[in-house]
């Protein structure tokens, strides 16, 4: 553009008039009236968004149906009690489900019945619970922003029908079971059950029917809680289990996965058997069709003796509404569960099909299977006039004695194969028993030297008139004589004579009768051992150090454990330097080698340990499975903190394909026990860095001075293992 004359006046001009604006023009108009109020917007989350969630608790709150729908709210939290926000069925990771069943009841027969079933085979004659996801219908999900739901059922229980012809009523009791399980890419998860019963007619949870029968707190007596973590890690809770593992539920092959039917079966193990179609006794373990194929649960599952101990699941807890109802046999499914739909105990005799198990058995006491253990509770074995002879040998007398204090004659005392009325002598108890010396040799202190039968290796004299078995430590074992070595001076150690017997009883009663007759059943008596100080009557022999919780071993094993079933008293045989022996053969070939001592048969026990791979039983990583627990004055003390047990040398192979002993400290031990075969020169210089010793001197070991519990406390040992003691 050219600029005239004309154009730059007029610019010019503007300018001007605007500079001679400033001056007042009048007065300030009036205030314009408030705008009306702005849109609010969405209220803002309160809490804690579950993504971010290190675990999440559920809480159904209430349930409500109309016209056969329910509607149901529901909480979910963190452990601290934040709400936690951003439950949403289009989230690929959030796996939240919902399930029903209701209860029927005829007479004391008390079943859960599923309702929304699918078809598991292509016939449509086995079923398994449905469930209603919230993937499938997002919107029925209502997020309230502060960790409160609701959840209206896509379904309508008026009209439905049901794959396996079952109806809702809604005057029977009826529950509502939440299963969530989220797993994320990082490796994180969040899995939570919970449930609601109440019965849809009235409204109330009033008036409810149970079926409390067990707790999950006695099936952790054994399985530990991450082992239980069924079909992936979705079921945890017993009332999950129970709502969908019902009489209606079995595999494509029709074979019941009922939860008394399922948890019998499974329990017996190898020992299950029944009549094939000839009419032989045969193995039939439970076999059951599952997602990954057919699975027999063919391998010892149940570590309990006696084997039929039902007490040792079905314990008296006042929390437990139906804690009897096992004992009306009310559930014919359960009895097949453990004796097959042709038990071996009929024999030859042919059961009409529509009889039923109670027809005949409703009077059954399946409890007095224990009297022989309870009965042998009740009895003593007394050790007198215990002696140190001038061969430097101990001498002692023995009377065994019923509840009423009436010495057991000899006749009565169990003594077949491998299974001997032993007396166990051992001192220094206090600390770790006896050091093995003279292995092979006439004269030690192996267990060989230290154990004395009372009848059978020539140690035992026994008074047929006064009932007193006289014992004195020397014996012989096939054409060797083996003689105890005691130490000098004895009189100043703490002595221990352990007695591990069984008496005899007749069949499953509480009757003693000669172990020679049809029906003796032997049972192991249980009594505290004998402990003194010989020089100093009166001087108390201290406990050993607490380890193991010994009600945990009976809890899972009830009375009898693998052998010498006297208590928890494994460590008077199975001592630190216990030799070592042959393991078998490795996948590769080789001969393979272990130790004996108590550490490792304890670690390494079948059942105990379960690789890496994990098991359907005991967590071998988590030390509370066994160890104890007890308040001290700075807090919780626990049985295998490290640190406690200088001094000892345990024996192991130079590593498991070389038969020589070598000795471990005693934290070195604690590890070697389950790591041994994965130990890297690295892990063993660490080791030995911080004051650890393996090798082939048992003094070295001896005298270690660890420092492995300065960085290793409890604490950190059960998170390292992937758990925690909170």
């Amino acid at each position: 553009m050219r600029w005239s004359k004309r154009n730059l006046w007029v610019v010019m001009a503007g300018a001007l008039a605007l500079a001679a604006c400033d001056g007042e023009d009048g007065k300030d108009g009036e205030d314009g009236s408030p705008g009306g109020p702005g849109d609010p917007g969405d209220p803002g989350a309160v809490g804690l968004h579950i993504d971010m969630a290190n675990e999440a608790n559920a809480n159904i709150t209430s349930a409500v149906i109309n016209d056969g729908v329910i509607t149901l709210e529901f909480e979910l939290t963190n452990k601290q009690g934040v709400g936690l926000f951003g439950l949403d069925g289009d989230n690929p990771f959030h796996d939240f489900r919902f399930s029903i069943a209701q209860m029927a009841v005829d007479g004391k027969l008390k079943q859960w019945q599923s309702l929304l079933n699918d078809a598991t085979n292509d016939d449509a004659t086995t079923f398994e619970q449905g469930f209603e996801k919230i993937k499938d219908c997002p919107d029925c999900l209502t997020d309230n922003k502060d960790g409160s739901y609701s959840y209206t059922f896509q379904t309508n229980l008026n009209t439905y029908v049901d794959a396996a012809g079952i109806s809702f009523d809604s005057a029977l009791t009826q529950r509502i079971a939440i299963e969530m399980q989220f797993e994320y890419d990082s490796g994180h998860e969040l899995a939570e059950n919970a449930h609601y019963d109440w019965i849809p007619a009235s409204g109330s949870q009033d008036g409810i029917e149970t079926r409390q029968l067990v707790t999950m707190e006695t099936c952790y007596t054994c399985h530990q809680p991450d082992s239980l973590k069924a079909h992936g890690g979705r079921r945890l809770d017993m009332e999950n289990c129970q709502s969908c593992h019902n009489g209606m539920v079995s595999d494509p092959n029709g074979v019941s996965v009922e939860l008394g039917h399922m948890v019998h079966a499974i329990h017996m193990g190898p020992n299950r058997e029944g009549k094939d179609a000839s009419g032989d006794i045969v193995p039939m373990p439970y076999t059951v069709q599952g997602y990954g194929g057919a699975h027999a649960f063919d391998y010892p599952i149940f570590p309990t003796k006696p084997f039929m101990d039902c007490q040792t699941c079905h314990v008296e807890d006042e929390q437990l509404a139906d804690m009897t109802l096992w004992k009306e046999h009310a559930n014919a499914n359960a009895c097949t569960g453990c004796h097959t739909d042709s038990p071996a105990q009929h024999g030859n005799v042919t059961i009409p099909e529509e009889m039923t198990c109670i027809q005949c058995h409703g009077g059954t006491d399946h409890t007095k299977m224990n009297a022989p253990y309870d009965a042998a509770k009740g009895f003593d074995v007394s050790v007198t006039q215990v002696t140190v002879t001038p061969e430097n040998l101990l001498q002692f007398d023995v009377t065994i004695m019923d509840a009423q204090g009436n010495a057991v004659p000899k006749e009565q005392v169990y003594q077949k194969g491998y299974s001997n009325p032993y007396m166990v002598v051992s001192w220094d108890v206090e600390k770790d028993y006896p050091e093995s010396t003279g292995a092979g040799e006439t004269l030690g202190t192996t267990y060989d030297h230290r154990r004395f039968s009372l009848i059978g290796d020539g140690s035992t004299q026994y008074n047929e008139q006064t009932r007193v078995f006289t014992v004195t430590t020397e014996k012989m074992k096939g054409d060797k004589t083996y003689t105890l070595a005691l130490p000098a001076d004895i009189a100043e150690r703490s002595l221990e004579i352990l007695p591990v017997l069984k008496v005899c009883f007749a069949g499953k009663t509480d009757q003693l009768t000669d172990c020679s007759a049809e029906n003796a059943y032997p049972a192991y008596v249980q009594t505290d051992a004998y402990r003194a100080f010989l020089g100093d009557p009166d001087k108390q022999v201290a406990q050993r150090r607490s380890i193991v919780d010994n009600a945990r071993c009976h809890d899972c094993h009830s009375a009898e454990f693998y052998h010498d079933s006297n208590g928890v008293n494994c460590i008077s045989c199975h001592v630190n330097d216990k030799n070592i022996k042959s393991a078998g053969t490795d996948d590769n070939g080789k001969e393979m080698f272990k130790s004996t001592n108590f550490m490792y048969k304890a670690h390494k026990a079948e059942g105990h340990h379960n690789g890496h791979g994990g098991s359907g039983t005991v967590l071998k990583t988590d030390c509370t499975t066994c160890h104890s627990a007890e308040e001290g004055w700075g807090g919780m003390n626990y049985g295998f903190e490290l640190g406690r047990n200088g001094g000892a040398a345990l024996a192991f192979p130079e590593d498991i394909y070389t038969n020589n002993t070598w000795f471990a400290s005693a934290d070195v031990g604690s590890c070697l026990s389950c790591h041994q075969k994965y130990m890297s020169e690295a892990g063993f210089a660490h080791m030995r860095n911080n004051g650890g010793y393996f090798g082939p001197e048992k003094t070295e070991a001896q005298n270690a001075k660890e420092a492995c519990a300065t960085c290793h406390s409890p604490q950190k040992l059960v998170q390292h293992h992937g758990h925690s003691l909170d």
